[in-house]
């Protein structure tokens, strides 16, 4: 009875904010819902993880039956349906695809924000400094290293590691992992 209530209350809300039936729709949970889903769908087949392990039924079941969705939902709505307190789905490992146990709700500012970080962290290839050939540190990326060695760039620490030049400031650099090359990963 109180979720009926809620989701009458949202309803309204849309339809006194949105004159275009579709618009209207689109920002209730069911037409929030079916549009995410659609989305979800299209980026699994797209990042090569095949067909959704469930139906779209399934997956507004899971939301609203999800305390957290119905947080933000209604936290968008207050906010006045701005992009970055819209509920969005986040993969909790970003190798696998969508699927209810690696998935987890957040804001669309808060999933922005974490795939951020996760894409800045796939790019850090770890590195070690070497003087005469004795390893003396560790870094987590080239920029770890450039920041230590108060350099401008890293531009000559990575032509160290491409083997176009021999040292930086006396110091070599290698990958710790030996099967990095320069911008493969």
């Amino acid at each position: 009875m109180k979720q009926e209530i809620k989701f009458r209350a949202w309803r309204d809300i849309s339809n006194s904010k949105f004159e275009n039936a579709t618009e209207v729709y689109r920002h209730t949970p069911k037409g929030m819902l079916t549009n995410l889903f659609q989305k979800l769908s299209s980026r699994n087949e797209l990042k090569g993880y095949g067909t959704l392990s469930f139906t779209l039924g399934d997956f507004q079941t899971w939301a609203m039956n999800n305390s957290e969705f119905l947080r933000l939902f209604n936290l968008w709505v207050a906010d006045d349906y701005s992009k970055k307190s819209k509920p969005s789905v986040d993969r909790i490992n970003p190798y696998k695809g969508y699927e209810f146990s690696n998935m987890q709700w957040l804001s669309w500012n808060e999933n922005y924000l974490k795939g951020v970080a996760e894409v800045s962290e796939k790019k850090h290839k770890p590195i070690i400094m070497l003087k005469n050939g004795v390893e003396i540190g560790k870094f987590k990326s080239v920029k770890d290293a450039q920041y230590f060695l108060g350099l401008k760039s890293n531009g000559d620490i990575t032509l160290v590691l491409q083997g176009k030049r021999n040292t930086v400031n006396g110091y070599a650099f290698r990958f710790e992992d030996k099967q990095l090359l320069e911008g493969k990963q």
